[in-house]
């Protein structure tokens, strides 16, 4: 670690131990953390077709990555990506308080577990150097990497050890997709913080277009674009597959904490409801969150579904009745019915893969539901993120 690094740190130190905010400005360095060779012309634009949360635009020498909205009501954020051994460009006003980072980076500081899979799809992860907690994550490869020490826990608890990040000096860390009080210091101690906020994507498709940005970042652009669109080549081909087939009827989610969190026709999940043939009471709704209802309303309207896609965790049915002995009435957990929930691949720790690889994956995740809701379509499929509970 270079002298200013260690003398960052160390500032960083007193100021989060006196409560403070680190100071406004930090000492130049000579640029690093990059990969020199072979790299996608700086100047390159990226097309994304689904996500409308982030672009990646060419400028004079350098690309200028935007994200529109790095966590919920957050300001857009603009980070500069210039090339390995280059020196920072001349940079126009707007963008005088955007950080440079120079690509292809040697390293990564990932604190979501769905920046993981983009991170293994690219054949990078010698490249991951820290992760926010190695809890939730279920991937035994990258399991593996973490406890060899190849990468840190920089935020365990959802806590981030900010000492700890400017020791290490990542040539790039990219968030949850949440603002933290770290951040400003950070920043201020010379490490780009890149709001990561695929989850505000509207659309599966969307949220997995952003391996995109994981490739420019580490300067593989073009086997970015070539996993997307194997990815948007298999979701669109089931998709269509089933287009004519009667819709299923079905109840989805569960009630929390007073509520029934219906999915909108035009959320995340609504649209793969939608596209795997599936019909609810909140098809039509056109919106991209979800609709909070009332458990008696739900019953009502989609209580007689056979098919209930759930979030669980239940070992077997009886445990819906312990949840609430009112959701015994609906049809899909008598006899006859089905009950699934998104918890069949499990990590050792917790970490469910759906939320991990099946953001990356969303073709599988909808195999899994096309078998569900229509399993003629699919009669030999293999189970991966949903499972069904057993009677009990």
């Amino acid at each position: 670690m270079t002298r200013l690094r260690w003398l960052a740190a160390a500032l960083l130190s007193l100021f989060l131990l006196a409560g403070c905010s680190a100071p406004a400005t930090a000492p130049p360095e000579a640029p690093g953390g990059c990969v020199p060779g072979a790299a996608p012309a700086p100047d390159t634009t990226v097309e994304f077709a689904h996500a409308s949360n982030v672009e990646i635009t060419g400028a004079d020498g350098y690309r200028v990555l935007t994200v529109k909205q790095p966590y919920p009501g957050g300001p857009a954020q603009s980070i500069v990506l210039a090339g390995c051994g280059e020196p920072d460009p001349a940079l126009p006003a707007e963008l005088a308080d955007a950080p440079v980072v120079h690509t292809p980076v040697d390293g990564i500081f990932a604190q979501s577990t769905t920046q993981l899979p983009m991170i293994t799809e690219l054949g990078l992860l010698d490249r991951l150097t820290g992760i926010g907690g190695l809890g939730l994550v279920r991937d035994p490869a990258v399991r593996a990497h973490v406890e060899s020490g190849a990468a840190v826990e920089f935020a365990p608890n959802d806590t981030i050890d900010g000492e700890r990040v400017v020791t290490e000096a990542p040539p790039v860390l990219l968030t949850s997709g949440a603002d933290d009080p770290a951040f400003p210091a950070l920043r201020a101690a010379g490490i780009p913080v890149v709001g990561w906020a695929d989850y505000l994507e509207t659309g599966p498709l969307g949220q997995a277009e952003w391996i995109k940005v994981m490739g420019a970042l580490t300067g593989r652009d073009a086997e970015a674009a070539e996993a997307f669109a194997g990815i948007e080549q298999r979701y669109t081909a089931l998709a269509d597959r089933v287009r004519g087939s009667e819709p299923t009827p079905i109840v989805a989610g569960q009630p929390y904490q007073g509520s029934w969190y219906v999915p909108s026709g035009d959320s995340t999940a609504g649209i793969l409801y939608r596209d795997a043939g599936a019909t609810w009471s909140g098809r039509d709704t056109r919106e991209s969150g979800t609709s909070a209802q009332t458990l008696e309303s739900v019953l009502a309207e989609d209580g007689d579904a056979r098919i209930w896609l759930a979030d669980g965790p239940w070992n077997t049915t009886a445990d819906i009745a312990a949840t609430d002995p009112r959701l015994t009435s609906i049809a899909a957990a008598q006899p006859g019915g089905q009950v699934w929930t998104k918890d069949g691949f499990m990590g050792p720790t917790g970490g469910n893969q759906i939320f991990e690889r099946g953001v990356v994956h969303p073709d599988e995740v909808l195999a899994d539901l096309v078998a569900i809701l229509h399993p003629q379509l699919l009669p030999d499929h293999e189970f991966v993120y949903w499972r069904q509970v057993p009677t009990g």
